[in-house]
C-alpha cells in the first residue's frame, strides 16, 4: 500500500490461529505483507523463512527475515537446496522506516531463472529494485496467475489448462508455507489463505518434483566436445503435463565458481563443443517450466582429452647479417601434453613453395647460417607434443644483408606533355627504393629531389611549357644508396596559341565577294605560330576556306543577299587554339535570274489550260514579289495573262485547237528579271453542239423509232450518241443507248403512256450539251389483264370482286368471265358478279377478261374457288344430372374434328329462348334455375357453311333442394352414462316440414358406422345409456319431408362434435335421471346477449349471401 501524505505505517490485520504477518515497505513505499504458517513436520525450530522470486528482472532472489531472534538458524535441506555462495546480512532495499534486525540474513539464491543469454549471479547482498525491474517483476507474476472462484494464483501445468492473469496480486509458493503478496487495494484474510490452500499443495507438490531431476550423464568425450544425456523429471503424468517442461543446463570450468547457461530447451541428448582441450568442467541442470525453475542438480565434473598443440605464431627475425638470419618464436599452447620439440622449416630462397626442416627442438630461437646475400627467405615453424604434430604457423619472409646498389641507368621519357613528364626506370634485385632529382636551369637552385620511394614511374607535375629540365637517379637499400646515373634532359612540350582578334572585312561588301582581317593573338604558346585557319558558314555549317600565314582572305563564290558568318584560328607546335567570335556578313541583293519556262498541267481543254513554272535557279538574294505570264496568239498578238505570287494560273478564253506561246519573268525588290524561255501549247478540241430534236416514227403501241441529226462536231469527229429517256414526269432521265447510230429503235413501251427523250453527242473532247425535250405518247391498247380478285363463297354461290385493270388508253366497255363452261358470261361496266346455282363443296377454276374498244385483253390468271359444305344437323340434348338449382345437359358423342359450335338456348318465361352456351363443347352445365322447375331446351350447329336448322324442344325438371346442412350439435350435462344434445333448427320449406335425424359413433370401442339415436322435429335430446369414460362423437341432419307424396330429401351432415363420458367415481353428475329413462329436453330460453348475438350473426351472413349473388348474376351477364 502506498500513503501520499508521508512513510507507510503498518496496519492490523487478522490472521488465521497460529499464523504470523510481517510487513516490509520497500524504497518505492509498496507494503509488503508475509503470512508465516506454523511450523512445517521436520522443520526444526527458529529455520528461516525464504522468499523466493523466481524470474526477476536481475535474476536474484530476495529475502526477507522475520524480526523475531528465533528465525535464525540454518535451513533444512529438505526444503532449501545447497548453493554455492556465501550468506550476506539483511536485504539492503528495506525501506527506511522499517527497523532492522541485527539477525536478519537469509541464504542466497541456489538458482535463478534466465533466458538462453549466460548470466552472472552476485555474491554479494541483493541489490534494490528500482521501479522499472519491480514493474517488470509484477509482470511475471501476472503472466503466470490463474483465476478461479475470484481469486488469483500461480499454477502448475495440467492436463486441462485455462491461464488468466490478473494486475492485482502475486501468490508464489515455495516449500509450501510461506506466502508473498503484494496488493495496492486489497487487504488478505485468513479465509483467503484457507481458499488457497489445495492450491498451495498443489504447487509445492509440482516444485518438488521439478526439483527431482537426475544428474547429467555424459555419454562421450572428446578434446573439444563433449556428448551428454539429459533425462527428465519423474512426473506424475495423470496430473502435470511434461510438454511446456524444458532443461537448463549450466557449465562452468575448474578454478571458476561462475556458472554459464549453455543450453535451455527440452530434454534430449546434448553435444557441447568449442571446449578446451584437458580441461575440467562442472555442470549442473535445472528443469524449468516457463520463468519457474527447479532446484539445481549436484556438479557433475569432467575432463577434456589431450590433442596437438595450437598453431604457432610464426617466427620473428631478432638479427640479420649477409650470410645468416636470427629467429625467435613464443611458446604454443601444449593442449594438455608437453611439447617435446619445435620444427623450423625454410625454401631455401627458392621461393618454390618446398620447404626443408632446418632446425629441430625444444629451443624458441635459432640462427640459420650459411645463406645468400641480399636473398629473401621463406619460414613457418610447427610445435610437436605427444599427441602429433601442430599445424604449420603462417609464411613470413626475411632477408638477408648484402652490397649497395649498382649506377642505375638514367630515367626515359615515357610520355611528354605541356606542363608535366612521365619518367620511368627499371627495378632490380638489389634495389628497394628510388630517388629522382631534377634541375631547372631558369631558377639557379640546382638538383632537388622530386621522388623518393619503391615505384619504377613518376610523373613530374607542374612545370613549364616548352622547357628544358635534367634529370638523374639513385637506386638505394638497406645498405646504403648508390651512384647517381648519367643526366639526362627532356623538354615539355609547348602550349597551343592564343586565340586570335575577332575577324573584320576589308574594303567594300560585294554581291558575290568580300575580304576579312584579323590580328594575331597576344599569347603564341611559348613558340611561333604557323598557319591560320579561317572558316566561313553559309547556313549549312563551317567550312574551311584558306589556311595560311597571312592575316588576311578573300571569301569567294557567294550568292547575293546571303548572310556568312566567318572565324578564324591559328596554329603551332603546341597545337591548334579555339575559334575567335564569329563576325556575321549579309551580301547585297540584285534582279532574280531567268525564271523557268512555263509547263502544262493535265490536258488542254478546248477554251482553257493550266500552266505551272518554277522558281528562278536564283532570286538575286531577296525574296520573289511576283510572277508575270505572257501569251503569243497564233495572230502574233501579244498579252499578259497572269500577274502574281503564286507559280501557277489557269488561261481561258482561248480557242479550241490553235497553238500558243507562253513566257514568264520574276520580280524582286531590286527588279524584274529577263524572260524565261517560250512554251507551246495547243488547245484542245470542244465538245460537239447540241442536237436537234429527235423525231418519232410510231410503229405499234409498244414501239416507236427515234431519229436525229448529227451536229457541228467543235474540231472532233463524232464517236457516240446518247439517248436518254424520262417514263414518268417526277422521274429523272436515264441513260437508253449510247453508240455511233443517229436512230434506235424502243420496244416494250406501255400503251397509251407519255414519254421524253433526249440526245447528246460525244466526241473526243467530251460530251456536248444535250438537246431539246421531244415529248411522245404511245398509241392505245386493249386492257391489261385483271390482277386484284377477291372471292367470297357459300356452299351455293360465290360473290367475285375485282379491281379494274390499266385501259391502255381507251376505256373499257365489259368483261368476260370464264367459269370452265364453253360459254362465257359476260357483263358489262361492273367489277363484281355473283355467280349462283353452284354445288356444295366443289373447286371451280375462274378466269376474267377485260373488253375495250380496241379488244379484248389477256385473261387473269386462274382463281381457284371452293364452295362450302351446308350447314350441319342439330344434335340430340339429354339431361346428364338434375339438381334443384342447376341442370346438365349433354349432347353429341364427345368428338369434334370439324370445330363445329353450338348454341344451347333455353327458355324460361315461355315468352323467348335465351342462349346460355356458345361453343365447340359437348356439355354444358345450366346454373341459377328454380327448384322443382321444367324448362324448354334447344340447340342447332354451326360451321363454315352457316348456321343449322334448331333441333325439337326437350324439356327437363330440376329437383326439390335438401335442407341446409346443421352447425354441430352441443353436449352438455355429460354424466357417466348420459348427455343432453342441442342444435339448432332450421326454418320449414314451403308446405314441406323438417325432421332432423341424430347420430352417434363411439371413437373408444373402435366403431366406424354412426347409428341413429334420435329422429324427430326437436332441436334437443338426451342420450342414455352410455359406456363411462368412453369418447363419442354426435352428428346432426335435417330431412325434408315432401308434402305431395314425394319421397323426403335428406340433407347434409353437420360436423362430428367429440365428447368424453365420465368416469365411475362418486362424482355428482349435473342432473341425475333415470338410466332407463330417454326423454325430451325443455328448450331452454335465450338471453339478450345471445338474441344479439344470433341477429350479428344472421345480418352478416345475408350480407355475404347477398354480395355473392350480386357478382355472380353482373358475371353471368357479362
Amino acid at each position: 500500500m502506498v500513503s501520499n501524505s508521508g512513510p507507510p505505517l503498518p496496519m492490523p490485520m487478522q490472521v488465521a490461529p497460529g499464523h504470523m504477518v510481517q510487513q516490509i515497505v520497500d524504497e518505492h513505499g509498496i507494503l509488503t505483507n508475509v503470512i508465516l504458517a506454523p511450523q512445517m513436520p521436520g522443520m526444526p525450530p527458529g529455520s528461516p523463512m525464504t522468499v523466493r522470486c523466481y524470474g526477476g528482472p536481475n535474476n536474484a532472489a530476495q529475502y526477507y527475515s522475520p524480526f523475531n531472534s528465533h528465525y535464525q538458524t540454518q535451513p533444512h535441506p529438505q526444503y532449501n537446496p545447497p548453493h554455492h555462495h556465501g550468506h550476506h546480512a539483511g536485504p539492503a532495499h528495506l525501506h527506511p522506516g522499517v527497523p532492522s534486525s541485527p539477525h536478519m540474513h537469509g541464504p542466497p539464491p541456489s538458482h535463478s531463472c534466465n533466458n538462453l543469454t549466460p548470466s552472472v549471479l552476485p555474491t554479494g547482498p541483493s541489490p534494490p529494485l528500482n521501479s522499472e525491474e519491480r514493474i517488470r517483476q509484477r509482470s511475471w507474476y501476472k503472466k503466470c496467475r490463474k483465476t478461479e472462484e475470484g481469486n488469483y494464483y500461480r499454477q502448475p501445468p495440467r492436463r486441462n489448462k485455462n491461464n488468466k492473469t490478473n494486475n492485482n496480486s502475486v501468490n508464489i509458493s515455495v516449500n509450501g508455507d510461506i506466502h508473498h503478496q503484494n496488493n495496492m487495494a486489497n487487504t488478505p484474510t485468513a479465509a483467503s489463505t484457507t481458499e488457497n490452500g489445495a492450491e498451495l499443495e498443489v504447487e509445492r507438490k509440482f516444485f518438488q518434483q521439478m526439483s527431482n531431476i537426475p544428474e547429467p550423464k555424459v555419454k562421450e568425450v572428446e578434446p573439444r566436445s563433449a556428448s551428454l544425456i539429459m533425462a527428465p523429471p519423474d512426473f506424475d503424468q495423470s496430473e502435470f503435463e511434461m510438454s511446456t517442461v524444458h532443461v537448463e543446463l549450466q557449465l562452468s570450468e575448474k578454478g571458476r565458481d561462475k556458472y554459464r547457461t549453455v543450453y535451455s530447451g527440452p530434454f534430449q541428448e546434448i553435444t557441447l563443443k568449442n571446449l578446451k582441450p584437458a580441461t575440467e568442467y562442472s555442470l549442473r541442470a535445472c528443469s524449468r517450466f516457463e520463468e519457474l525453475k527447479g532446484s539445481m542438480t549436484e556438479p557433475v565434473v569432467f575432463k577434456t582429452l589431450c590433442c596437438v598443440p595450437d598453431q604457432p605464431q610464426h617466427p620473428k627475425l631478432a638479427n640479420k647479417t649477409k650470410n645468416s638470419l636470427l629467429l625467435k618464436w613464443n611458446a604454443a599452447c601444449e593442449n594438455g601434453s608437453k611439447i617435446s620439440t619445435y620444427s623450423l622449416e625454410y625454401d631455401k630462397g627458392l621461393n618454390n613453395g618446398e620447404f626443408y626442416e632446418v632446425y629441430s627442438g625444444l629451443v624458441k630461437q635459432h640462427r640459420v647460417n650459411y645463406l645468400q646475400a641480399g636473398t629473401k627467405y621463406t619460414f613457418r615453424l610447427a610445435a610437436i607434443n605427444s599427441i602429433g604434430k601442430s599445424l604449420f604457423s603462417e609464411l613470413t619472409s626475411y632477408c638477408t644483408s648484402g652490397t649497395v646498389p649498382p649506377q642505375p641507368d638514367p630515367p626515359t621519357i615515357a610520355t611528354s606533355q605541356i606542363n608535366s613528364l612521365n619518367l620511368s626506370w627499371l627495378k632490380r634485385q638489389s634495389d628497394e627504393t628510388f630517388t629522382l632529382q631534377m634541375e631547372d636551369e631558369t631558377t639557379g637552385h640546382g638538383f632537388l629531389v622530386v621522388y623518393n620511394g619503391p615505384n619504377c614511374s613518376y610523373k613530374v607535375p607542374n612545370l613549364q611549357r616548352n622547357t628544358d629540365y635534367r634529370f638523374r637517379l639513385s637506386a638505394k637499400n638497406e645498405e646504403g644508396p648508390s651512384k647517381w646515373s648519367e643526366i639526362v634532359t627532356y623538354q615539355t612540350l609547348p602550349g597551343p596559341p592564343g586565340i586570335p582578334s575577332k575577324v573584320q572585312v576589308k574594303g567594300k561588301i560585294h554581291a558575290h565577294h568580300f575580304k576579312v582581317t584579323w590580328d594575331p593573338p597576344k599569347d603564341t604558346g611559348g613558340t611561333k605560330v604557323f598557319n591560320y585557319h579561317v572558316e566561313m558558314d553559309d547556313g549549312e555549317g563551317f567550312r574551311n576556306i584558306y589556311n595560311g600565314a597571312e592575316l588576311e582572305c578573300s571569301c569567294d563564290g557567294l550568292i547575293p543577299g546571303g548572310t556568312y558568318n566567318v572565324h578564324v584560328a591559328c596554329s603551332g607546335p603546341g597545337g591548334k587554339s579555339d575559334f575567335s567570335d564569329s563576325i556575321s556578313v549579309t551580301t547585297p541583293a540584285v534582279i532574280p535570274g531567268q525564271s523557268q519556262p512555263p509547263k502544262l498541267q493535265g490536258k488542254p481543254k478546248a477554251t482553257s489550260l493550266h500552266l505551272r513554272w518554277g522558281p528562278p535557279v536564283t532570286d538575286g538574294g531577296s525574296p520573289i514579289t511576283e510572277y508575270i505570264v505572257q501569251m503569243v496568239s497564233p495572230d502574233n498578238t501579244t498579252r499578259e495573262v497572269y500577274k502574281g505570287r503564286d507559280t501557277d494560273c489557269v488561261v481561258a478564253g482561248l480557242l479550241p485547237g490553235r497553238p500558243y506561246l507562253f513566257q514568264v519573268k520574276c520580280s524582286n525588290k531590286i527588279g524584274a528579271g529577263p524572260w524565261s524561255e517560250s512554251c507551246e501549247v495547243v488547245s484542245g478540241p470542244g465538245v460537239p453542239d447540241a442536237p436537234k430534236c429527235p423525231t418519232v416514227n410510231w410503229k405499234s403501241p409498244h414501239c416507236i423509232q427515234l431519229s436525229w441529226e448529227k451536229p457541228v462536231n467543235n474540231g472532233a469527229t463524232i464517236t457516240d450518241y446518247r439517248l436518254e429517256w424520262q417514263q414518268k414526269t417526277n422521274l429523272d432521265f436515264t441513260q437508253l443507248y449510247v453508240g455511233p447510230q443517229r436512230k434506235y429503235e424502243i420496244k416494250n413501251l406501255l400503251p397509251a403512256t407519255n414519254y421524253s427523250f433526249k440526245v447528246s453527242a460525244i466526241n473526243s473532247a467530251g460530251a456536248g450539251p444535250f438537246s431539246s425535250v421531244c415529248r411522245c405518247q404511245t398509241q392505245p391498247s386493249s386492257p391489261a389483264a385483271v390482277v386484284h380478285c377477291k372471292v367470297q363463297t357459300t356452299a351455293t354461290d360465290a360473290l367475285l370482286k375485282w379491281e379494274e385493270p390499266h385501259n391502255n388508253g381507251s376505256e373499257i366497255l365489259s368483261y368476260n368471265i370464264d367459269t370452265g363452261d364453253k360459254q362465257l358470261i359476260n357483263i358489262t361496266d361492273a367489277t363484281e358478279y355473283r355467280l349462283e346455282h353452284l354445288s356444295p363443296d366443289t373447286v371451280y377454276r375462274i378466269r376474267i377478261q377485260a373488253v375495250n374498244a380496241i379488244g379484248p385483253g389477256a385473261f387473269s390468271f386462274a382463281i381457284k374457288v371452293i364452295t362450302k359444305s351446308l350447314p350441319p344437323a342439330p344434335p340430340s340434348l339429354e339431361c346428364v344430372s338434375a339438381a334443384p338449382n342447376s341442370l346438365k345437359l349433354k349432347w353429341g358423342d364427345g368428338r369434334n374434328p370439324d370445330l363445329i359450335q353450338y348454341q344451347l338456348e333455353i327458355n324460361r318465361d315461355d315468352k323467348h329462348f335465351q342462349t346460355v352456351y356458345y361453343g365447340s363443347a359437348h356439355a354444358y352445365k345450366v346454373n341459377r334455375l328454380s327448384e322443382l322447375t321444367s324448362y324448354d331446351f334447344r340447340i342447332f350447329a354451326i360451321n363454315d357453311a352457316g348456321c343449322g336448322e334448331y333441333s325439337n324442344l326437350y324439356k327437363f325438371s330440376t329437383t326439390k333442394a335438401p335442407p341446409p346442412p346443421l352447425r354441430a350439435p352441443k353436449v352438455s350435462e355429460i354424466t357417466v352414462n348420459s348427455c343432453q344434445v342441442e342444435w339448432q333448427g332450421c326454418k320449414s320449406m314451403g308446405a314441406d316440414s323438417v325432421i332432423y335425424q341424430l347420430q352417434i359413433l363411439c371413437i373408444t370401442r373402435g366403431e366406424h358406422e354412426y347409428k341413429s339415436v334420435y329422429r324427430g322435429t326437436e332441436t334437443s335430446f338426451s342420450i342414455q345409456n352410455l359406456t363411462p369414460k368412453c369418447d363419442y362423437q354426435i352428428r346432426v341432419s335435417a330431412i325434408r319431408i315432401c308434402a305431395d307424396g314425394l319421397p323426403d330429401v335428406p340433407g347434409s351432415y353437420s360436423s362430428g362434435n367429440l365428447f368424453s363420458t365420465l368416469a365411475p367415481e362418486p362424482v355428482k353428475p349435473v342432473e341425475s335421471r333415470p338410466p332407463s329413462m330417454m326423454k325430451l329436453a325443455k328448450p331452454k330460453a335465450l338471453t339478450d346477449q345471445q338474441i344479439s348475438l344470433l341477429l350479428l350473426i344472421g345480418f352478416g351472413v345475408l350480407a355475404i349471401v347477398v354480395t355473392w349473388l350480386t357478382q355472380y348474376i353482373l358475371s353471368g351477364e357479362g
